[in-house]
C-alpha cells in the first residue's frame, strides 16, 4: 500500500482512451471506394455506384474526422483521466485529403454521364 492508499492505482484503471471507430470508419469508407471505382471502370453509366463512391470518401471521411474531434474534445473535458491519442487525429486529416483524391474517378464520372444526360 502506498501514501495514498492506493488511489492512484485505482485512478489509473479508470483512465479512459480515444476511440479508434471514427479511424476504423474512414478505413473502411477508403477501401469500398476504392473497390466501387476498380469494379465500375468498364461500365458505362454507373451513375449510382459512383454516387455511392462519392459520398463514402469526401464525406464520410470528413465526418469521421469531425466525429473523433468532437469526441476526444467531450471527453477531455468530462473525464480527467481521458487520454488523447493526436496520432488518430492526424491519420484522419491525411486521410481526409487523400479522400479527395480516390473521389476524383466519382467526379469524373458522374459528371460524364450528367453531361451525356444534358447533351442529347
Amino acid at each position: 500500500m502506498n501514501l495514498w492508499g492506493g488511489v492512484t492505482l485505482c485512478m489509473a484503471k479508470n483512465s479512459s482512451k480515444a476511440s479508434f471507430i471514427p479511424l476504423l470508419v474512414a478505413s473502411i469508407a477508403i477501401v469500398i471506394s476504392i473497390v466501387i471505382t476498380f469494379l465500375t471502370r468498364n461500365q458505362a453509366h454507373a451513375f449510382l455506384m459512383h454516387l455511392i463512391g462519392y459520398v463514402l470518401t469526401p464525406l464520410v471521411v470528413a465526418l469521421s474526422m469531425g466525429w473523433d474531434a468532437i469526441d476526444q474534445r467531450k471527453k477531455t473535458g468530462a473525464d480527467a483521466w481521458f487520454e488523447k491519442n493526436t496520432k488518430f487525429s492526424l491519420i484522419l486529416r491525411i486521410l481526409t485529403g487523400l479522400s479527395f483524391v480516390i473521389a476524383l474517378p466519382h467526379i469524373n464520372s458522374m459528371a460524364k454521364d450528367i453531361a451525356e444526360k444534358l447533351a442529347s
